[in-house]
């Protein structure tokens, strides 16, 4: 029970004074506020971009959904197939030959 009391020991096996146990304190409390800062600046920057990403997947939404209605718009004017040229070319050539032998 008369056992010497020993200071404790830091993680590097050193025993410390009482000023150098607070100085560790210190520069660990420092750390730690210099680190919640630069996490406190990267959530900003993260909660910006997440917002920049937002409105451009909006966008990007509203560009596919207009031409969606574009490519529908499309369909209902479209171009006459070739089908229908051909059929048109060869009911000309049939309307020429008629009328070449009726002369």
């Amino acid at each position: 029970m008369n056992e010497p009391w020993e200071e404790p020991t830091e993680e590097d096996g050193l025993t410390l004074g009482p000023e150098e146990a607070l100085q560790r304190e210190i520069e660990k409390s420092k750390t730690l506020k210099v680190d919640r800062l630069r996490l406190r600046d990267e959530i900003e920057k993260l909660k910006t971009e997440k917002s920049n990403l937002a409105k451009k997947n909006q966008q990007l939404k509203e560009r596919l959904t207009k031409l969606g209605n574009v490519d529908t718009n499309l369909d209902t004017t479209s171009p006459p197939s070739s089908k229908t040229l051909f059929f048109t070319l060869v009911l000309g050539v049939l309307v020429l030959i008629w009328l070449a032998t009726r002369n």
